[in-house]
C-alpha cells in the first residue's frame, strides 16, 4: 500500500521540478514579440558600476571661446571654452567693441593716448588676432564709445562722442554721433548726431534697406528715450519709447530687435518699426534677468527667475531648458547657438548649459570676466 501511495507523490515532485527548470530558463532569456526574432542569449556576468555615457560628448569645445576681461585697466584676452588661460591679448585697455554673428570677426576701439580715450577702430579675425588692422580713426577731441556689426558683416555702426580734450582747436560741446564704416573700403561717414546730452546705443544695420536702428538713451539709469531709424544718407524717423527699457537690454538679430520692459515684459520689434511690436510677459511675481537672441533661429533665450527658457519670437509654447540656477550676473550665447553661459558670483564663476538637452558643465575660470563669445572655427 505504501508503494502505491508513493507513485503519485513522486509524479507530482517530478512535475514541480520540471516547472521550476522551465521557469528558470524563461527568466534567463527574453520573450520575442511577434515580428521580431528572438535575441541570442548572452552569458551572465557580474554587474559592474560604470559612469553613464554623456550624450553627444563633452559640452565644452576648443573651437569656441571668449573675449575675457582680466581687469578694467588690463588688455582684453582671447581664451577657449576648455581653458581659462589666454591664447592672445588685444591692444589697449578693456573691451569696447563687437563680435560678428559668426563669432569670427571682432571690431574694437583702441586708445592711442595715455588718458585711455579710444580713438582707433580696429578689426581682426579670431584665428589671427595679431594681424588686426585699423578701420577708422577719430579726432583728438573725439572718442569711440560703442560699435555693432551690420547683419551681413560687411559694415560697422560706431558711436563717437566728445572726448573732452581740446586737441589742436576748439573742443566741441558734448555730442553723440552715429557713424557707419564700410569694412571693404574702410570709408566712414556720420549719419546722425545728438547734442542735447542724450546718447546713442547702436543696435543694428540692415545694408539691404540701408537703414540703421539705434536707441537714444539718457538719465542715470540709461533707459531708452526714443527709437531712431536712420537712413545712410538722412534721418528717417524718431519714435518715443516707453520708460522702463534699459538701453543695454536692447539687442538685434538681423532685422529683429528685443528689449526688456520693466524687468518683466519682453518686447520684440523690427529695426524699421518700433510701434509694430509684440510683448511676452513673465509669470506674475517673476523677473526677466536676461534675454538674448539664439543665433540661427527665431527664438529667444530668456533667464527668468531661476530658469533658463526658450521663447519663440512669434509667441507660443515656451520650453524650459534648465532650472534651479544661481542668481546670474550675465548671460552669453555661443555663436553657433548650442550653449548658453550663465555667469554668477559677480562673473567669477560660470556654467555652460546645452540648449538642446539641458545638460550643464562648469566653465574653467581664472578671475577674468566673460565679455563676448567667439569662434575659432
Amino acid at each position: 500500500m505504501r508503494g502505491k501511495d508513493a507513485h503519485p507523490v513522486l509524479f507530482w515532485i517530478g512535475t514541480v521540478l520540471l516547472l521550476i527548470v522551465l521557469l528558470a530558463v524563461l527568466a534567463g532569456g527574453s520573450v520575442a514579440l511577434r515580428g521580431e526574432s528572438a535575441p541570442t542569449p548572452t552569458p551572465l556576468s557580474l554587474p559592474t558600476v560604470t559612469a553613464a555615457a554623456t550624450p553627444g560628448g563633452p559640452l565644452l569645445s576648443d573651437s569656441r571661446g571668449f573675449i575675457a576681461l582680466p581687469g578694467k585697466a588690463a588688455a582684453a584676452e582671447l581664451r577657449r571654452e576648455t581653458d581659462a588661460a589666454p591664447v592672445s591679448s588685444l591692444r589697449g585697455q578693456g573691451f569696447v567693441g563687437a563680435v560678428s554673428g559668426t563669432g569670427r570677426r571682432v571690431a574694437y576701439w583702441v586708445s592711442r593716448t595715455a588718458d585711455g580715450a579710444a580713438s582707433e577702430l580696429r578689426v581682426f579675425d579670431v584665428t589671427a588676432p595679431d594681424q588686426d588692422t585699423t578701420l577708422a580713426t577719430v579726432l583728438d577731441t573725439e572718442r569711440g564709445a560703442a560699435a555693432v556689426w551690420s547683419s551681413d558683416r560687411t559694415g560697422i555702426v560706431a558711436v563717437v562722442e566728445s572726448s573732452g580734450r581740446a586737441g589742436t582747436g576748439e573742443a566741441p560741446g558734448p555730442f553723440s554721433a552715429l557713424r557707419v564704416v564700410d569694412t571693404p573700403t574702410r570709408s566712414i561717414h556720420e549719419i546722425s548726431r545728438l547734442t542735447d546730452g542724450s546718447q546713442y546705443w547702436p543696435v543694428g544695420w540692415d545694408r539691404v534697406t540701408r537703414l540703421v536702428g539705434a536707441c537714444v538713451y539718457g538719465g542715470p539709469d540709461a533707459t531708452g528715450i526714443a527709437w531712431v531709424v536712420v537712413g545712410e544718407d538722412a534721418l528717417s524717423s524718431r519714435v518715443p519709447m516707453e520708460a522702463g527699457i534699459p538701453a543695454i537690454t536692447i539687442r538685434a538679430s538681423g532685422n529683429d530687435v528685443l528689449g526688456v520692459l520693466n524687468g518683466s515684459v519682453l518686447r520684440v520689434w523690427t529695426l524699421e518699426s518700433y510701434n509694430d511690436h509684440r510683448e511676452f510677459g513673465a509669470a506674475s511675481g517673476e523677473r526677466i534677468g536676461f534675454a538674448r537672441w539664439k543665433p540661427g533661429a527665431d527664438e529667444i533665450v530668456v533667464l527668468v527667475a531661476d530658469r533658463l527658457e526658450i521663447w519663440p519670437k512669434a509667441g507660443g509654447a515656451r520650453r524650459v531648458v534648465a532650472q534651479g540656477l544661481p542668481t546670474a550676473s550675465d548671460l552669453l550665447v555661443s555663436s553657433d547657438g548650442a550653449l548658453v553661459f550663465v555667469a554668477f558670483d559677480g562673473g567669477a564663476s560660470a556654467m555652460a548649459v546645452d540648449l538642446a538637452t539641458g545638460r550643464t558643465a562648469p566653465l574653467p575660470m581664472s578671475g577674468s570676466l566673460l565679455a563676448a563669445p567667439i569662434s575659432f572655427r
